[in-house]
């Protein structure tokens, strides 16, 4: 049986995210969602009366940034292992998701680095982080 360590982590870009854990092996997606998945608030909220001039493609890439954030929180209240959070995503939408995480996970950012790896197959993903041999020294709370 593999083992997962207690490390989320999340491939993002404006439009797909991904969530991958590791089992001792490789990484492997456990869940996956872009801006038109069901339970995204994205496609809702776009031209909102709030922002009359903004291009409706940016406020579609920060309202789903909110919801990937929404997504990770959720997570880490879910599942009470996880010590870790690994974030991968273009630099303005690792900007919108890091301002939307609660502090308790924001304080569990192991790596927050500016790569779109939302396209690169599982199998390839584990070399594109400096990840030790040992695994993440994770945070201390």
């Amino acid at each position: 049986m593999a083992t997962h360590e207690p490390v989320l982590y999340a491939v993002c870009d404006g439009e797909k995210a991904r969530f991958l854990r590791y089992d001792g092996g490789q990484l492997r997606t456990v869940s996956k969602f872009d801006v038109h998945s069901k339970g995204t608030n994205a496609e809702a909220e776009v031209g909102s009366v709030k922002e009359p001039r903004s291009d409706p493609h940016v406020q579609l890439k920060q309202h789903f940034a909110h919801d990937v954030a929404g997504q990770i929180n959720e997570a880490f209240q879910r599942d009470t292992v996880l010590a870790g959070l690994v974030l991968t995503a273009p630099g303005h939408v690792l900007h919108e998701i890091r301002t939307h995480l609660t502090k308790a996970v924001a304080a569990k950012v192991i790596v927050a680095e500016d790569k779109d790896l939302t396209n690169t197959p599982d199998h390839d993903i584990l070399g594109h982080f400096d990840r030790p041999a040992t695994g993440w020294r994770l945070p201390t709370a």
